[in-house]
């Protein structure tokens, strides 16, 4: 048997799980980077005043070209900014202020042949489609799984996390096409079995089921943070994958990008975003152009002044935002806004050794223990403890009594390594 540590979430989804997705068109500027490429030259496309349609290349680099950016609206560039983005750091960008356009009618592209791999390859390429999940453009992915192998291929949206359910919602609504954006990509990387994974409520379950059939939907558990795309097993049976098989796994809306821009002729140049928290008078999932700033979505959903605590992402593994004046980007698909009232005030207290971080810790570490080797800078001893396995999922600092941040001290840990050692006074502790 798999260790099966974790622990069970209070969802706090609704009603933002169970309304139709909105879709935000009314805005008036966007920011855009020229290349989330760091070290690659970058060479802006466009200049002062220059009118870019959608999917306008804004940069060219020859290093890099997976790393252009396309605009994501029509309109008119009006500057450039240098801006500290909480997910990507430093970022060269484009200011775009929006002009008013007429919704284009969908038009499937006429396929005059099967499509080939290197076919959906190139398309998933031009089409700048980058995973949800962690942000790296989806060609690279495939072309990876494709050189190594991949057995089983998941379409994650499982969602575990409180407040999340944009997943859900690309799920309610266009099930049939992330089935077969699925497809397309598993086609791509040789994989001969593939499954959307969720963790859905039963109506929303039983419709999804009803319409792509119960073959191609796995209901995972809810257990924080070890819930599988799939399930292993020695049978090959239904949801059963052989232990030792090389399992990936994509992101619901990336599938959905990837079926646009095969069928549909579309870059991508948007996502599904869940906007909720306490600050926020309707929570619900909205779908937005990259580039939109946080501050447009937040007032599209009705916020009438600031958050006092505004989070880029989850609740458990979300990054803060010192400003509302930040764009959304690929890869980000919860936005969080808090007051003071609902951020629970925490007493640290000392370790008492209850061991519950132990009983959650997916990766099989001793967290107290890190932490207590760190603070006592036993920085000898850490390496043994094996503190670079955390993936800072949170569930330690989460589940501890004494409100110890031991996600945090693992972290710092990480980074110690075996260069210092400390012997206190009176230390016999092995």
């Amino acid at each position: 048997m798999l260790p099966r540590h974790g622990i069970r979430l209070p969802f706090q989804k609704e009603p933002a799980r169970s309304q139709p997705t909105a879709e935000l068109t009314d805005i008036s500027q966007v920011i855009l980077p020229f290349s989330y490429a760091t070290e690659a030259s970058v060479m802006p496309a466009v200049s002062l005043y220059d009118t870019v349609n959608k999917g306008t290349p804004l940069s060219t680099i020859e290093d890099d070209p997976i790393a252009i950016v396309c605009s994501s609206v029509m309109g008119a560039v009006s500057g450039e900014r240098e801006i500290q983005h909480p997910l990507y750091g430093t970022l060269h960008c484009a200011v775009i202020d929006c002009m008013p356009s007429l919704p284009a009618p969908e038009v499937p592209v006429p396929l005059t042949e099967e499509l080939t791999v290197e076919q959906i390859l190139e398309t998933a390429e031009s089409a700048d489609i980058i995973d949800e999940l962690d942000g790296v453009p989806l060609i690279l992915k495939l072309r990876e799984w494709q050189q190594s192998g991949c057995d089983f291929l998941a379409a994650d949206g499982i969602e575990i996390e409180p407040f999340a359910s944009s997943a859900c919602a690309v799920l309610r609504e266009h099930p049939e096409q992330v089935l077969e954006g699925l497809r397309l990509a598993a086609l791509c990387v040789g994989a001969a079995r593939y499954h959307i994974a969720a963790c859905l409520p039963g109506s929303i379950r039983r419709a999804i089921t009803h319409r792509i059939g119960k073959d191609y939907l796995y209901q995972t558990d809810s257990l924080y943070p070890k819930a599988e795309p799939v399930r292993f097993g020695k049978r090959d049976g239904r949801y059963t994958v052989k232990y030792g098989s090389a399992v990936q796994k994509i992101g619901v809306q990336a599938c959905l990008a990837l079926y646009r821009a095969v069928y549909l002729g579309e870059s991508h140049d948007r996502c599904t975003v869940t906007v909720a928290g306490d600050a926020v008078p309707h929570p619900q999932n909205v779908s937005v152009p990259f580039g939109t700033t946080v501050q447009q979505v937040l007032a599209y959903c009705g916020i009438t002044e600031p958050p006092d605590y505004l989070v880029l992402g989850e609740q458990m593994t979300g990054t803060t935002a010192l400003t509302m004046d930040i764009p959304i980007l690929a890869g980000m698909t919860c936005l969080l806004a808090f007051t003071a009232k609902a951020i629970r005030p925490i007493q640290t207290r000392t370790c008492i050794g209850c061991g519950r971080c132990v009983q959650v810790c997916h990766a099989d570490l001793l967290p107290f223990e890190i932490n207590r080797r760190f603070r006592n800078m036993h920085y000898e001893r850490l390496r043994n403890l094996s503190p670079e396995r955390c993936d800072g999922c949170n569930a330690c600092s989460y589940i501890c009594p004494c409100g110890i941040d031991l996600a945090a001290t693992i972290e710092e840990a990480k980074h110690i390594g075996n260069t210092v050692a400390v012997e206190l006074e009176g230390d016999t502790d092995a």
